[in-house]
């Protein structure tokens, strides 16, 4: 199943009650299936990355670049530069760790991170 930038932005704000403690992991995915349609494996994934990014630390699940970018644009809107240079690093680490794998690379994600370095 394709995830639509409704569920992602559906996701992410169940996800921001996980980073506050307000949920946990198996809550937050459970309230992001019945939110938004997302499976519970991809609602899952989706706390997991936005966490690793929280944490500036590397994630191994991918998600479309739209997707990444809604990220990294919200936790800039409502976390502040701080915790988006972390988003950043974390991205960084991911499309590292990627390109250690026999897919290829992450290109168009390495140029919406080079753009919003600047």
């Amino acid at each position: 199943m394709k995830i639509t930038m409704e569920m992602s932005k559906g996701a992410y704000e169940v996800a921001r009650k996980v980073y506050l403690g307000q949920l946990t992991r198996n809550q937050g995915k459970i309230e992001i299936n019945k939110a938004t349609g997302m499976n519970e494996g991809s609602a899952q994934a989706f706390i997991t990355i936005f966490l690793a990014m929280m944490n500036g630390e590397v994630y191994k699940r991918a998600f479309n670049n739209d997707t990444n970018k809604f990220l990294l644009e919200s936790i800039r809107q409502d976390y502040g530069e701080i915790n988006f240079k972390k988003a950043l690093d974390a991205v960084q680490k991911h499309i590292e760790y990627y390109s250690t794998l026999d897919n290829g690379n992450l290109k168009g994600l390495q140029t919406i991170v080079n753009q919003m370095r600047q």
